[in-house]
């Protein structure tokens, strides 16, 4: 049964079509196994991109996570992933061994994620700005995690702009309100004439945790009366 969830996980991540169901995937997910690890890490140094995506992909939700997010072979996955990334050439690959990262909440590799923000290939820089929550500070942001978000809440893709908004005012802790609300000033003035970039800023208003951020949703909303 094995061989036969990695044939089909291997045909749907060859789709390349991160919309569509991936049934084989899920169940190697739901089977943390020595054989399913062994097995996925060895995908990670296989010459062919797709079965090293395959790899990463396996091994980023292989297993229920616990209270801290440590899954079975967390230890074992951040270590080669650590190992290989370095020398990923793919950044389509390069991305979802980031996200791996994120998902294992391997903080002690925070400094190594946080050098890919500026990465030419959108994939690697999207993968930055979806982990960052997790591999920073829980009780209070890093300075260097809310500037690389507050970067990437300006980059020129509308996918990873929306990952670093959402991140620098959901996912962060430990921030003034005052800060937060100097960032929403900052980020519509910078907005300018750009509505794509003043309509993601008010549907973020309307996304805000926070039912008491009046200032900071007029803030964010009135991008698009600007």
């Amino acid at each position: 049964m094995t061989d036969e969830l990695f044939a089909g996980a291997f045909a749907e991540v060859a789709a390349a079509d991160e919309d569509a169901a991936a049934p084989c995937l899920v169940a190697l997910h739901d089977r943390p196994t020595r054989e399913v690890f062994d097995r996925a890490a060895d995908l990670l140094v296989r010459e062919d991109p797709v079965e090293r995506e395959l790899g990463a992909r396996i091994l980023r939700e292989l297993g229920r996570g616990d209270s801290e997010g440590c899954r079975p072979f967390t230890a074992e996955t951040v270590e080669i992933v650590e190992a290989e990334m370095g020398d990923e050439p793919d950044p389509w690959v390069l991305g979802w061994m980031i996200s791996v990262l994120g998902y294992h909440h391997a903080r002690r590799t925070l400094g190594r994620v946080l050098g890919h923000h500026a990465h030419p290939a959108q994939p690697v820089r999207f993968a930055v700005a979806a982990a960052l929550p997790g591999l920073a500070d829980p009780e209070r942001t890093e300075p260097e995690v809310l500037d690389t978000l507050l970067r990437l809440a300006a980059d020129d893709s509308d996918a990873v702009r929306w990952y670093a908004l959402y991140a620098l005012f959901n996912e962060t802790a430990g921030v003034a309100s005052g800060q937060r609300e100097a960032w929403a000033a900052r980020l519509a003035a910078r907005a300018g004439a750009d509505t794509g970039r003043r309509a993601q800023l008010s549907h973020l208003a309307e996304c805000l945790d926070d039912p008491a951020a009046a200032a900071l949703r007029d803030l964010l909303a009135g991008g698009l009366e600007r």
